[in-house]
């Protein structure tokens, strides 16, 4: 599959992830992986909407994906705790694709 994966890192980078995933299924890709974590989940389900409502018929939401990972902070503070549970932090995966 010919695709491209745009992850969303701060929230101000939105506009540039839509013109990006825009250009890669104009320029011939045939589908977009949109990532988010933890706060930029929002920001990822906006792109997609965004995307759905400009290119039109053209293209559809194939595939979601929800999930979780370990999510270790650095620093001394940190490091000295004593209970070793990590933190976990929610994941998001969106696939574009154009419509056949």
């Amino acid at each position: 599959m010919n695709n491209s994966i745009i992850k969303i890192r701060k929230r101000a980078e939105k506009n540039d992830c839509i013109k990006t995933a825009i250009f890669a299924l104009s320029g011939g890709k045939d589908s977009v992986l949109i990532c988010g974590e933890g706060k930029e989940i929002s920001t990822a389900v906006e792109i997609a909407e965004i995307l759905r409502q400009r290119m039109g018929p053209a293209i559809e939401i194939s595939d979601i994906t929800l999930g979780s990972r370990p999510f270790y902070r650095k620093g001394k503070r940190y490091q000295k705790r004593k209970d070793k549970f990590n933190d976990i932090i929610s994941q998001i995966e969106i696939e574009i694709s154009k419509k056949l």
